[in-house]
This record gives C-alpha cells, sequence and structure tokens, in this order.
C-alpha cells in the first residue's frame, strides 16, 4: 500500500538529496557528448582540409611536371624538324634571334603551331633572355625581352656538363608578378655550348579551382557526417535521457520516503548499463527500506515505521468509512524460554512466530514487532469479528508451531488482545487492545480477548 516516510540522512547527506530534488536535469552529459562531437568533427575538417590541400596539390603539380616535360620536349623537336642549325644573335644595330640561317625573331608559330593545354604558357629562351614567349599581362603586353631568375640561370649553364635531355622543373618561378610551375629544357649548339632553353610554365591559378573543389567535397562530406551524427545522437540521447529521467524519478520519489515507489519495469528488462543500474538501484532502495523500516531480527516492521503505516489505515476510514482493527499480541512465558534455552533459541522462537504472523498478514494489513517478544497487527478494513476470526487461525498455527533447537522442541502460545473502534486516536486505539492483552495474562494467557468485561462481571 502506498506510505509516505522520511529516509534519515546525515546532515550533509540531506543537504545533496534536497539539492538534487531542486535541480532540473539540464542533459548536460548530452551537452558534452555533442560538444565533442563537434569539436573533434571541426578538428578532422581543419586537419582533412590540409590533407586534401597538400595532397591535391602536389598530385597536380607531378601532373603538371610531366605536361610541362613533355610539352618542352615536343617544341624542341618541332622546332629542330621545321629548321635546322645552332642558335646565334646577329646584326650590328637590331640584334635578332637566328637558327642557323633563319632568322627566327618574331617568329611565335614555332611555339604555338601544335597543341598544348590551354593553361601551359610557351617561351624560347636564348642564353638567359625570353626572346619568343606567350607569356602577357593582363593588358595583353607579352613579355618578350623579360631575363630568367638567377637561381634558373645559373640551373641551366650548368646543364652543358650534363645530358641533353636533362631539364629543370621548378615549382615557385614569379613571372610578371604571378607565381608559375615551369619547366626548363635546355637548347646546347652542336659545338657544346649553351644557347638557351625551351620554357614551358602553368600559373598556380590553374590547379587551385580543383584544390578548392576537392576541399569543399571533403568539407561538405564532413558536414554531412557531422549531422547524421548529431541526429544519431539526438536519437540515442533522447532514449538516454528517458532512461536517466526514469531513474532520477524512481530514486527521488523513494528519497522522499515512498514505499509504494516504482521503477520502471522497461528499465529492468535492458540488456545495457541502464538494466544494470536500474536493477542495483532497486536493490539499494529495498536494502535501505528494509533497513529503515524492518526489524533486523524478524523482518517485520519496527516500531517507527508501524505508527507510520498506522496513519495509512486509519486514513482509509476517514476517507471512505471502513473499519480497521487492532491488535497486540505477547508470546506467554518468554523469559522462561530464554533462561531454561538461551537468547540464541529465544531469537529462533521469536523468528518462527513472526514468520506466521507476517504469512497471515500479508492479505490483511501488516505486522510488527512492538517491542521485545510483543507485536502489533494492524487489520486493514476488518471489522472487529472479522479480525477475531483471523486471530484463532493464527493463534491455532502459533500452538501447533515447534520450534527444533539443538535436539529440544519448544513450544509458546500466545496471548492477543484486540480493539475496533474507528472513533478512536491511535493512542487510544492501541492503549485498549494493550488493555485487553494485559487482561488475557491475567486471565489463563493463550487466549484473545475482543472485549474486556463490564465492572460488574469481573
Amino acid at each position: 500500500m502506498a506510505d509516505q516516510q522520511q529516509f534519515l540522512y546525515p546532515d550533509d547527506q540531506s543537504e545533496i538529496v534536497t539539492s538534487i530534488k531542486k535541480q532540473k536535469h539540464r542533459n548536460a552529459i548530452s551537452k558534452k557528448l555533442i560538444a565533442i562531437i563537434i569539436a573533434v568533427m571541426f578538428v578532422l575538417a581543419v586537419t582533412g582540409s590540409l590533407a586534401i590541400y597538400f595532397f591535391t596539390f602536389n598530385t597536380l603539380l607531378q601532373e603538371k611536371e610531366r605536361e610541362l616535360t613533355s610539352a618542352s620536349y615536343l617544341i624542341a623537336e618541332n622546332i629542330d624538324l621545321k629548321i635546322s642549325g645552332d642558335y646565334s644573335i646577329q646584326g650590328s644595330t637590331a640584334l635578332k634571334l637566328y637558327k642557323g640561317d633563319t632568322d627566327i625573331t618574331g617568329r611565335d608559330d614555332l611555339i604555338t603551331g601544335f597543341f598544348v593545354p590551354a593553361d601551359m604558357e610557351i617561351s624560347l629562351i636564348y642564353y638567359d633572355t625570353r626572346i619568343l614567349t606567350t607569356i602577357a599581362d593582363k593588358n595583353g603586353v607579352t613579355a618578350v625581352g623579360s631575363g630568367l631568375a638567377p637561381q634558373i640561370a645559373s640551373a641551366l649553364k650548368s646543364s652543358v656538363t650534363l645530358s641533353s635531355d636533362h631539364g629543370f622543373f621548378f615549382k615557385n618561378t614569379l613571372i610578371n608578378k604571378d607565381e608559375y610551375f615551369s619547366y626548363y629544357y635546355p637548347i646546347i649548339n652542336s659545338d657544346g655550348t649553351y644557347a638557351g632553353a625551351i620554357e614551358c610554365c602553368s600559373s598556380y591559378a590553374s590547379i587551385m579551382p580543383t584544390v578548392r573543389k576537392n576541399i569543399i567535397v571533403f568539407n561538405i562530406i564532413v558536414v554531412l557526417a557531422t549531422i547524421i551524427l548529431l541526429l544519431l545522437i539526438y536519437s540515442f540521447n533522447r532514449e538516454v535521457n528517458k532512461s536517466i529521467s526514469k531513474l532520477l524519478s524512481f530514486t527521488q520519489d523513494a528519497a522522499s520516503g515512498n514505499d509504494a515507489a516504482l521503477i520502471d519495469a522497461g528499465l529492468l528488462r535492458r540488456k545495457d548499463e541502464f538494466g544494470t543500474i536500474a536493477a542495483a538501484v532497486l536493490e539499494m532502495h529495498r536494502s535501505m527500506r528494509d533497513m529503515m523500516d524492518k526489524d533486523p531480527l524478524t523482518k517485520l516492521y519496527n516500531r517507527r515505521s508501524a505508527n507510520r503505516k498506522l496513519d495509512i489505515i486509519m486514513s482509509h476510514y476517514t476517507s471512505g468509512g471502513s473499519h480497521y482493527s487492532i491488535a497486540i499480541g505477547d508470546i506467554d512465558f518468554f523469559k522462561k524460554v530464554n533462561d531454561t534455552y538461551g537468547h540464541d533459541a529465544g531469537d529462533a522462537v521469536l523468528q518462527a512466530v513472526a514468520t506466521i504472523l507476517q504469512n497471515n498478514m500479508k492479505k490483511n494489513g501488516f505486522a510488527a514487532r512492538w517491542g521485545g517478544e510483543e507485536f502489533l497487527l494492524a487489520f486493514d478494513k476488518t471489522d472487529l469479528e472479522t479480525a477475531q476470526s483471523q486471530l484463532e487461525t493464527i493463534l491455532d498455527e502459533i500452538r501447533a508451531m515447534s520450534v527444533d533447537y539443538e535436539g529440544s522442541e519448544i513450544k509458546v502460545t500466545m496471548s492477543i488482545g484486540v480493539a475496533c473502534d474507528p472513533e478512536l486516536s491511535k493512542d487510544q486505539i492501541i492503549n485498549a487492545a494493550d488493555e485487553r492483552l494485559y487482561f488475557a495474562k491475567e486471565n489463563g494467557r493463550n487466549r484473545i480477548i475482543a472485549a474486556l468485561p463490564e465492572a460488574s462481571d469481573e
């Protein structure tokens, strides 16, 4: 039956419980988990973007190097097939570039007359100066006459000591203030002297759209993955929060002293940590309730909890007009049992009697150890006649009971006083039952007294 009780806590624990009751469940763990996921995905996005950038950049760089190398060989061979001879500068006033006997100054067709990628720029360099070139600024002014960077010119001049097939690739070439990837195929005249180079280059800007596209695609994947993870976490979090709320509801209800506090059956059926925790909390609640409310020897309610449960039984009369009966029983000659067989034997007798009382009172009310060998029986919604009949059954079982202790059979009886008067207060009806118990003790014991005789009948 529902019962309101107040557990006793040390002062510090009581303050903690009060604080917990006042706080609202704010999903702190879930918020931390979501924050961690977002932080992890952010770090993944940043590091992944950097990795994608370097990987894509290096991959495209290698591809560009192959394209520029192939193009430079192709252009050098194409020029040699069209015009034979060595390269030289001729002229007294206006210097012109010759290949053999042919003036090739201004012959842009030599570097543009075949297919090359649209983003590739080509130059024919004599010594360290661009003579023919497709490189132009935003205003269309070509880079004819512009020189090479010192480190590039130095590397090319060293090619005379190397194979004529040896070229040079540079990752950062600044031309007209723009950055290029560039490959230089050295031109060596027939006498073994350095003449210049075929320059094939491609701007940094040509590969950046691909790099940015890969980074954007990667980050879109990260964002989608983050959203999916957050949705999964949200769904999981709802289930977790429900379980936590049910646990909190039960623990707060139990902490408030509700004997009838019930834990959600679904929690106990879970096969995860929540199921284990729920079972442990339920067991702890039962243990604490028994520890606070039960007599450790007989496992019946103690006097403190019996008084509280009596208030509930009495409230049924107030609200519904039901009768209730209160009985107090005392084991006859119990001191003799202790003196004859010892206190351990007395404890065994108390436990055996308590078992009979508990079994018979399960559906009728409750039994409590009132003190020593004295017991209180509370019959809920039961009139005096019915209570007396049920007490006769209990007394018959006690009379028939035999406690086997170290080879001795111990038999006992009980005297009982019972009262039923809903108009009396709790203390008054208990006193009435106690007076009738005393009368039973004084008049032969082993009996039930439901009413005291009138004074004229004594």
